[in-house]
């Protein structure tokens, strides 16, 4: 009899000790269930928002935006840009131009490149030469000049991008323009015209939209080694 009554007794502990683990882990569960993520988001180069998730609470991957996009490579310097079908116009697709500059200069002055951009016979030597202004940026922790300049005519205003930086003592310039539509050129808007309205409200959109693309595509100017 007494021995019945100490297994009952051992089997009651154990039980307990079932129960009180399985509920214990319940409510750790349900506490990490419980503990939200901040609200904490992260912008991606397309512009698009990533918040943290799961249980460590990390960022999502930003989705990839480059994917069936051109790439351009420079094998000697290992520089590589990636950029979108039909954004640029035909016999206007960008370009990696390398010459020699003032490069011991760099990054406190920005580079002359005129000779560069002349040697190349690209269209924008005589507009940068003239009226081009740098800004200093860090893409892909690479630092660069960004040389900026400009042309118009015929209901187009056309932009020229130079972004430019410096790896054994010779300048890299990527180099690439884009044309922009004068919306006003579609002005004054003829009542009931749905033409002239569909293009003048292309002109807006394409133009609008052009900044975003620019900076995906500057993101993904590299160094592959």
């Amino acid at each position: 009899m007494k021995k019945n009554v100490t297994i009952l007794f051992a089997i009651i502990i154990i039980a307990v000790f079932i129960a009180g683990g399985y509920l214990g882990y319940k409510y750790y569960s349900t506490q990490q269930k419980q503990v939200a993520c901040t609200q904490e988001a992260k912008i991606c180069p397309d512009g698009s928002s990533v918040g943290r998730s799961g249980p460590k609470c990390e960022f999502a991957p930003c989705p990839d935006y480059t994917a069936g996009w051109n790439a351009l490579n420079n094998d000697e310097f290992a520089f590589s840009i990636k950029y979108p079908n039909n954004f640029f116009g035909v016999g206007h697709e960008p370009k990696i131009l390398v010459g020699d500059c003032n490069y011991s200069k760099f990054p406190d002055v920005c580079p002359k490149i005129d000779n560069i951009l002349s040697e190349n016979n690209d269209m924008g030597d005589y507009q940068i030469s003239n009226n081009g202004q740098s800004t200093k940026l860090n893409i892909n922790n690479n630092l660069y000049c960004l040389s900026q300049a400009g042309d118009a005519g015929m209901g187009h205003v056309y932009n020229y991008y130079y972004y430019i930086t410096v790896k054994n003592q010779k300048c890299l310039v990527v180099a690439f323009n884009t044309n922009t539509d004068n919306c006003d050129f579609y002005l004054p808007l003829e009542p009931g015209n749905t033409v002239q309205a569909n293009n003048y409200n292309n002109c807006v959109t394409t133009n609008k939209n052009q900044p975003i693309i620019l900076n995906e595509i500057i993101n993904t100017f590299k160094f592959n080694k």
